[in-house]
């Protein structure tokens, strides 16, 4: 056997190991369709809940040294984050609201809430969040390199447990790439619990989806065919 050929059975290993048989393979089938077209893909997400809690998560000797702030359509801090000025605008038309999070002026990260539905940018779908008024859809929870090797996630998630608890917001839903161990290792000791898991192929127009909760197959050629996913926190009890 030759060295190269080593080098990859032990990366192979290593990928197994770190994500699962299954979710290995379907990250390899992924990344070998992107290579054929980018508009073949083979998306493997995890659907997750997570309590709101009020207790914080940082003494206020700790976060003083931080701002928070809702960053509304217009703001200029909007141009510094790395997402296409598109993308932004079709998360304000859906409703969704920005928190940022500030050390000395600077914006150092931010996320994304959509209340009581949202649009899956990554699959033609739509999650319906329950129960209504009391939850919310996270996503796009950003800190920027040069800040995350220091209290930024943390202080970031307990201004969004205060932001929400003051609104009635009793649980947030999220979608996770299950191939993302990282994030996965970085909510585990807040209480996410999974709801279920979605796997997407996608080819140009086409779309084909399965699950593990309701409706559990389905397809779409149009942005007017979102399939219908409702969340349940179940999971939580």
């Amino acid at each position: 056997m030759s060295y190269s050929m080593k080098i990859i059975i032990q990366k192979l290993i290593a990928l197994f190991r770190e994500l699962g048989f299954l979710v290995g393979v379907l990250y390899l089938f992924d990344k070998g369709l992107k290579q054929v077209s980018p508009n073949l893909r083979l998306l493997s997400h995890a659907l997750m809940v997570q309590p709101i809690s009020n207790k914080p998560l940082l003494p206020p000797s700790m976060k003083k040294i931080f701002e928070y702030r809702e960053i509304k359509p217009g703001d200029k801090h909007l141009n510094n984050m790395p997402r296409p000025m598109t993308i932004i605008e079709y998360r304000f038309n859906q409703k969704a609201i920005c928190l940022g999070l500030f050390k000395k002026e600077e914006l150092i990260g931010y996320i994304w809430f959509c209340f009581n539905s949202y649009k899956e940018d990554e699959a033609r779908c739509i999650y319906l969040l329950e129960p209504k008024n009391e939850s919310v859809f996270d996503y796009d929870l950003y800190i920027f390199p040069e800040h995350r090797l220091g209290l930024a996630f943390i202080a970031l998630w307990d201004e969004a447990n205060r932001f929400l608890h003051e609104r009635g917001i009793k649980q947030t839903y999220s979608r996770l790439t299950q191939s993302n161990i990282a994030s996965h290792k970085a909510h585990e000791h807040f209480g996410w619990k999974r709801v279920a898991q979605a796997f997407y192929f996608k080819a140009w127009r086409f779309e084909l989806m399965l699950t593990t909760t309701s409706p559990y197959l389905g397809f779409s050629f149009r942005e007017s065919g979102r399939i219908k996913i409702k969340l349940t926190p179940e999971a939580l009890i």
